[in-house]
């Protein structure tokens, strides 16, 4: 009898043993709630939140001093660094403010806008063409795509991953706000008075709308047929 129960013992503490090592790899479901143990842990995003990751010289037009800045696009804000006292800082937002970095030649300006989705915001747009009658921007977009925890076994676990979206164009007309864009035809409906003109400038001069110096070419174009 004895043999017996230490043959029961030791058969339900292996059990047990492959139970847990189990329990640690796989998701545990349980009635309503789920919960999910996992022996991968978080790691850190890779990518980038930035659209250039290194400071570069800038002007900013409500300030005399040149400044070192990179644009966050994740966050839609600018960062100011300084070197000497060794911190950095968020650039407040103010409407028509614009930061021109010296190296480049990019300027951006904090302007209200138009989304595909009607929604109205505000944000940093990168100006492509700017005129009083007619505007272009660029607007630029980072987004965090998820960290992924394998499944099973079979899976492995990817890490968040900071992502560039394509670029956004706006056109603003005579001071409103900058009105979203997605190609040559929906450009032309913006200005109906002047949309076969704008086409055939574009198909004249094969103009690809995915191209900043082409987009150059029809804002200037625009503006000087308003």
């Amino acid at each position: 009898m004895k043999k017996l129960n230490l043959l029961y013992t030791a058969a339900f503490a292996f059990t047990a043993m492959a139970v847990n090592a189990q329990v640690q790899q796989t998701p545990v479901h349980g009635g309503g709630n789920q919960v999910i143990i996992s022996k991968e842990k978080s790691q850190p995003a890779t990518g980038s939140m930035f659209i250039t990751e290194k400071y570069m010289p800038a002007k900013i037009s409500n300030y005399d001093k040149t400044v070192l800045a990179r644009y966050n696009a994740y966050s839609d804000t600018f960062e100011i660094s300084d070197p000497i006292a060794g911190t950095t800082k968020i650039l407040p937002t103010q409407t028509d403010v614009t930061i021109a970095f010296t190296t480049t030649g990019n300027t951006y300006t904090f302007k209200q806008f138009k989304t595909e989705d009607e929604e109205i915001k505000t944000g940093y747009l990168s100006i492509v063409s700017e005129k009083p009658n007619a505007s272009i921007y660029k607007r630029e977009r980072i987004y965090l795509q998820p960290e992924v925890f394998p499944a099973n076994s079979y899976a492995s676990y990817k890490a968040a991953n900071y992502k560039k979206l394509d670029d956004e164009y706006y056109i603003s007309l005579k001071g409103e706000d900058a009105h979203y864009f997605s190609g040559k035809k929906d450009l032309a409906k913006l200005i109906p008075a002047k949309s076969k003109e704008i086409l055939d400038f574009i198909k004249k001069n094969k103009l690809d709308l995915e191209k900043q110096t082409d987009m150059e070419q029809i804002g200037n174009y625009i503006a000087s047929i308003l």
